[in-house]
Parts: C-alpha cells; sequence; structure tokens
C-alpha cells in the first residue's frame, strides 16, 4: 500500500469513529431535552388547571349582563296578529255580493293603513270605486288610471303580484293619484284576481316611511280572501253560502237580509257605494264581466234571441207555504242565486241602469246580460221551481228597476 493510500485509509477512519462518537453525543442531547419538553407541558397543565379554577363566574357573569343592558338586541318585528287577521277574515266573509264584500275588505284593510281605496279594472283604465281615509271621498270616484302609464298600477297588472314601496319613487302614481290630497311616502298595491282575471287593484298608502312588511303580507291575504269568497258567491252560491250560515251567525245574517236597509242600518252593517263601472279583461270578451264572460257564455248566444222576443213573463205566485224542507230549501236557494245574478248586471252597469230607469227601457240596453243571467237561473234552478215561481224577473223588477215593472221596457 502506497503511502498516500495508508494515509487516505487511516483519516476516514478516523471521522467515522469521531462522527459515530458525536452521533451518540447528539442523541442523547435529544433525549434529554425531549424529556425536559415533557416534564415542561406537564408543568403547563398543572398551572393552567389552577388557572380555571381560579376564574371568577360571577364577575364575567356580571360583566356580560352590564354589557346586554347597554346595548340591548333589536325588538322583534311586531305584526297585526292572528286575532285581527281572524276578526278581518270574519268581517269580509259576511259579505252576500260583490259589491258588499269589496265594501267590508276596503274597510277591514283601512284599520291597517292610513287609506284604502279600491279601483275596478276596466278596459286600459283602473277607475277609482270606494275608498276609506280619503279628506274628499268623492273625489276617488273622479280617478282614472290609464294603466298603459308609468304607474303602481300597470306594474301590478303585469306583474300580477302586489308592489310596495315609495311614492316618491314613483312620480307617475303621485300625478294620477293628486286629487286624492293627502301627503302620503308609502304605498302598497295589491292585485283582486277573480276566475284568474285582474279584476280590480286595492291601493294603500301611509304617511309613514313604509307599509309594515306585516300589514303588506295581511292585506294582500284579506285581497285573496275576498276573491276567493267572490269567486265562491258567483260560481257555487248555494253550496258556498250554505256551509257559511250556520249557528248564530247564520241565524244574524238571514235577520238582516229580511229586514232590508234599515235592518241592515241598525245591525252596523256598511251601506255598499255607488257600483264600480264594469269590468272587461280582454279583447275578446269585450264588455263581459267576471261572472259573464263570453267563453263562458257562447253556448248562450243562439238562445239568447228566442228569449229576447219573447214577452214579459206573467207574475208567478211566490213559493207556496207548508213545503217540505228540502222544497223551500231549493225556493230559497233560487231566490239567493237569482238575486245574485241580478246585482251583478246591476254592479256593472250602473250608468246604463240609470238611463234606463229614466227611459223605461232597461231590457233593451242590458238584453245580453240579462239573457245569460236568465240562462244561467234557468240551468242552476230545477224545474219545479222555475214553473211555480218567477225569481228571476222578481229580482229584475226589484233591483234593476227600483221596483217600477214598467222601467224594464218592452221584453
Amino acid at each position: 500500500m502506497s503511502l498516500e493510500d495508508a494515509l487516505k485509509a487511516r483519516t476516514l477512519e478516523l471521522i467515522s469513529q469521531q462522527m459515530a462518537n458525536w452521533v451518540v453525543e447528539i442523541q442523547k442531547n435529544i433525549s434529554r431535552h425531549q424529556e425536559n419538553l415533557v416534564r415542561h407541558l406537564d408543568e403547563m397543565q398543572e398551572n393552567v388547571a389552577r388557572y380555571d379554577e381560579k376564574i371568577d363566574e360571577a364577575a364575567i357573569a356580571e360583566a356580560i349582563a352590564q354589557v346586554v343592558k347597554e346595548n340591548p338586541p333589536p325588538a322583534a318585528p311586531k305584526g297585526p296578529g292572528f286575532d285581527r287577521l281572524k276578526s278581518s277574515l270574519s268581517a269580509i266573509e259576511k259579505g252576500t255580493s260583490l259589491s258588499e264584500v269589496l265594501t267590508y275588505l276596503v274597510n277591514e284593510v283601512s284599520a291597517y293603513v292610513d287609506r284604502a281605496a279600491m279601483f275596478i279594472v276596466k278596459g286600459p283604465s283602473a277607475i277609482g270605486w270606494y275608498g276609506k281615509g280619503m279628506p274628499t271621498p268623492d273625489a276617488l270616484k273622479q280617478v282614472n288610471v290609464p294603466l298603459g302609464a308609468d304607474t303602481l298600477f300597470r306594474a301590478v297588472q303585469s306583474s300580477r303580484s302586489s308592489t310596495r314601496g315609495r311614492l316618491q319613487d314613483s312620480p307617475g302614481t303621485a300625478q294620477a293619484l293628486s286629487r286624492l290630497g293627502g301627503n302620503p311616502k308609502a304605498v302598497l298595491a295589491v292585485p283582486l284576481i277573480l276566475r284568474e282575471k285582474l279584476a280590480a287593484i286595492l291601493y294603500c298608502d301611509t304617511a309613514k316611511e313604509e307599509v309594515p312588511a306585516a300589514e303588506a303580507d295581511l292585506i294582500e291575504i284579506l285581497v285573496v280572501f275576498a276573491g276567493k269568497i267572490i269567486d265562491m258567491l258567483s260560481a257555487a252560491p248555494k253550496a258556498a253560502l250554505a256551509g257559511r250560515t250556520t249557528g248564530n251567525m247564520a241565524e244574524r245574517a238571514a235577520a238582516i237580509r229580511a229586514g232590508g236597509d234599515e235592518m241592515r242600518e241598525r245591525a252596523g252593517v256598511p251601506k255598499a257605494p255607488p257600483p264600480p263601472p264594469p269590468v272587461s279583461h280582454a279583447s275578446d270578451e269585450g264588455s263581459s264581466t267576471v261572472m259573464f264572460n263570453a267563453s263562458t257564455f257562447a253556448s248562450m248566444k243562439q238562445q239568447a234571441p228566442a228569449r229576447a222576443a219573447a214577452a214579459a213573463p206573467a207574475a208567478r205566485p211566490a213559493a207556496p207555504s207548508g213545503l217540505p224542507p228540502e222544497e223551500q230549501k231549493a225556493h230559497e236557494d233560487a231566490k239567493r242565486f237569482a238575486r245574485l245574478v241580478v246585482s251583478e248586471i246591476k254592479l256593472y252597469n250602473e250608468a246604463k241602469v240609470s238611463e234606463g230607469r229614466r227611459q223605461k227601457d232597461l231590457y233593451e240596453r242590458l238584453k245580453e246580460d240579462i239573457e245569460r243571467g236568465r240562462q244561467m237561473y234557468a240551468e242552476r234552478v230545477p224545474g219545479a221551481v222555475r214553473d211555480a215561481t218567477n225569481y228571476f224577473y222578481d229580482e229584475l223588477v226589484r233591483i234593476l228597476a227600483g221596483g217600477d215593472a214598467g222601467a224594464l221596457g218592452p221584453m
């Protein structure tokens, strides 16, 4: 072995021996430090446990109570409450005709906002009909809001849903309703849907910064409920009214109806405002109303002329007394349905009714609606009742002609 190789081998041997000694020493140091670390961790855990025992929970609770007292949580939103909603629903349910239901609806809604007004949708316009809270109620009847104008009414017509906001954000609405006076800030407009058609719009406003969400929701519920009541009265008055007249309420309602206007006034039933103008929903239905729509009565048009040419029906005797309960109920249902049909004819044709009474030609002016109503009556009322009485004609004289049979003119 050369000298160079011998030196290299000896050097590597010494370095390996020293490194092995260093590794052993390092491992001992690591082990010692690990033991120290474990000991220190144990000591820290003991210290933390002692600190936990020293916590003054009473002082912390007192501090929390002081903070809550100085910074109370926001009050929970308050709404009208279920009792008020139930009361309003009961009031609206008392209505026995379209006019009465709408009147009750406006009266009830006015308890939740400063002002409430019903606008009847007729063709391209929403026409003021009846309101509460207006400084000059008659001014509402002069308000005609074009549905094509940039107002809340157009928004409701387009969306068929309620619109709530500030009046200042809708200058068109403020201008259209300027005749009503007052200084409203917040507004709410709710659609009244009858037979899937927009029949009217309930307008509400208040001097507050906004119509509260809770009140707005309640008003929407009342409008939907009123629409269902009206649909029930026009579509199935027999079953609906039978289900709604039970107990003391039935006796009271029957007594009020039998007593006429005087009894209604004494009982506190609001007097219906002047009927609204006719509702027009679509171009293919012309001047048809919610109840008398063209599609429903298309099959009647061929029958109407023949009946129109007939002479005015002679007065028939009233319902015989002493009938069995089932037959008596059939007569009462027939009277009720005749009253409902003729009332709606008058409701949607007030101007024609007034002029027809003066000119003694009501039938000629309202021939189409009268014949449609007559056909409805004939289809709904049993033949035995129709043969023994003529309730439909009686109601034409009483409601449409104001008691003057001559005002109907030639039939």
